[in-house]
């Protein structure tokens, strides 16, 4: 397939490019600026090019002859009118853009904020009630995505990634964006008390795990999904952090905060990603793989 990607110059992105490229698919890994990681197009499969979510220049040229579009770019704004137009309004633009080329499937990047108010259990058929303007930006997006795949001939696909972690898919490429595993790993090296929060934890998700995702949904035959994906098992960050300090040798006190989190974690429901693309992730031996890439990259 041939396979147009925003936001290649990111984490996400660029392991998706990378990802989908070893796997045989053309690939046009697009960014903004891609010459912030122009080793990518010395990748077999991979062609680079420019594409601004606020300039429609030339979308048409890159879309035409596309089989699929796996939107990862994010347009941020501070205030609601100017994420609707940097975010909300450039992506279903680029829907509008796909649709138009007929490029039969639409990736979506959304995220698990669009799910917003968290409850118990969260599935991903729940009404969104996001509660902040990056998970309002994801949850009318979605709504747009099921609109496109319910009037056109696009299938389109809502991927909602929750706390993704890994290390960079090439060589200056980026890591995950959050600092808490960065700062976890240099208290420990430093052997200072790691800072945690009381009952704090996640459904941790490798990014080449990720990425499986998305590659499962090119063969998907629904006209319209929405998947979480996250992995099955949900860990505490002290869990973590006993991890870091064994790889590490070391005992070190813990500088525990008390926010109110219950002892009860409360989760993603992934069987749709199971039972619809036949994945589902543990994270034990990637969070450790993890760990000691990030105790010993910077000693």
């Amino acid at each position: 397939m041939k396979i147009l990607v925003t936001g290649t110059t990111g984490f996400i992105g660029s392991h998706l490019a990378v990802h989908l490229a070893a796997c045989g698919h053309e690939v046009i890994a697009t960014a903004r600026q891609p010459e912030k990681l122009a080793i990518l197009s010395s990748l077999d499969g991979i062609r680079q090019a420019r594409l601004d979510l606020q300039d429609r220049a030339g979308w048409t040229g890159l879309l035409t002859g596309c089989d699929a579009v796996a939107h990862v770019a994010l347009g941020w704004g501070e205030t609601g009118p100017a994420m609707l137009e940097h975010d909300t309004a450039a992506s279903v633009a680029l829907l509008e853009a796909a649709r138009e080329a007929g490029v039969g499937k639409f990736l979506y990047t959304s995220s698990t904020a669009a799910n917003g108010e968290m409850s118990p259990a969260n599935h991903a058929d729940r009404a969104a009630r996001p509660v902040d303007l990056y998970g309002a930006t994801k949850a009318a997006t979605e709504m747009f995505c099921r609109s496109y795949a319910n009037t056109s001939d696009m299938s389109v696909h809502v991927v909602r990634p929750g706390y993704v972690f890994g290390e960079p898919a090439i060589k200056g490429a980026r890591s995950q964006p959050d600092q808490r595993f960065h700062a976890l790993c240099e208290s420990v090296r430093n052997g200072t008390p790691v800072h945690l929060i009381r009952h704090d934890g996640t459904q941790f998700l490798h990014v080449r795990d990720l990425v499986r995702v998305y590659a499962k949904l090119l063969e998907h035959s629904a006209k319209f999904s929405i998947h979480y994906a996250l992995s099955a098992r949900w860990r505490a960050w002290g869990w973590v952090a006993q991890e870091a300090m064994r790889i590490a040798g070391l005992t070190l006190p813990l500088d525990i905060e008390d926010r109110g989190y219950g002892e009860t974690p409360w989760t993603f429901d992934v069987s749709g990603m199971r039972d619809d693309l036949g994945l589902s992730f543990d994270n034990e031996d990637r969070l450790r793989e993890h760990l000691k890439w990030g105790l010993s990259r910077e000693l």
